[in-house]
């Protein structure tokens, strides 16, 4: 499954990322270019493209585009790549630390909490996936967790990031509709505030 996921993932990144621009495409059109079903193939794809960029651009701002070289374009994507299969890792050995919670778990729950927040991070970053607008805000303080509601916070950021890799932008991004844009913004900020949350309180129980 995450094999297959990380092959989609890919495709997300040539139409966003890896492909030139869409208004570079439709400049070209009028130029000579090869005759017959190949040329209509490749109208086609210039079509899909420019209609994904039509939808990211009611998430994104233009003036934090910015013209990336291929090398920097390579090196990105697989940041991209490493860190969408690390917060998977990392959650899943999350999870299991939460069955023994003494103090080396807790110790565990705070250094993988702290490496999510990190790669979410970073992800968002690399994305280009915008704030939303409580992430512009300071977090509201918090009452120190007891280990059961560590445990529920666990669980939530599972929930989180689980929604967050199987959205359909990265597996299915023929259906990718301006609501599943939105959504893994959402869960991706979610993502970062509950691992914040989460390494906080876990650091705090470590006797």
């Amino acid at each position: 499954m995450l094999r297959r996921t990380l092959m989609t993932l890919g495709g997300v990144l040539l139409a966003t990322l890896l492909i030139p621009p869409a208004t570079s495409l439709g400049q070209d059109r009028g130029a000579a270019g090869p005759a017959g079903p190949k040329r209509d193939a490749m109208l086609g794809r210039e079509g899909d493209i420019e209609n994904r960029n039509r939808q990211l651009e009611l998430l994104s701002t233009p003036e934090k585009v910015k013209t990336l070289t291929v090398e920097e374009q390579k090196f990105i994507a697989s940041q991209i790549f490493e860190d969408f299969e690390r917060v998977q890792v990392i959650n899943r050995e999350m999870i299991k630390a939460t069955t023994n919670l003494d103090n080396n778990g807790y110790k565990q729950i705070s250094s993988l909490a702290d490496e999510m927040n990190k790669r979410a991070k970073r992800l968002k970053t690399n994305l280009n996936i915008p704030d939303m607008e409580h992430d512009k805000k300071e977090p509201e303080p918090q009452n120190e967790m007891d280990a059961a509601q560590l445990k529920a916070s666990i669980q939530s950021l599972n929930t989180s990031v689980k929604n967050f890799v199987t959205s359909p932008v990265f597996t299915n991004p023929r259906v990718t509709t301006v609501g599943n844009l939105q959504n893994i913004r959402r869960d991706i900020s979610n993502v970062i505030e509950l691992s914040r949350t989460v390494k906080k309180a876990a650091t705090k129980l470590q006797n």
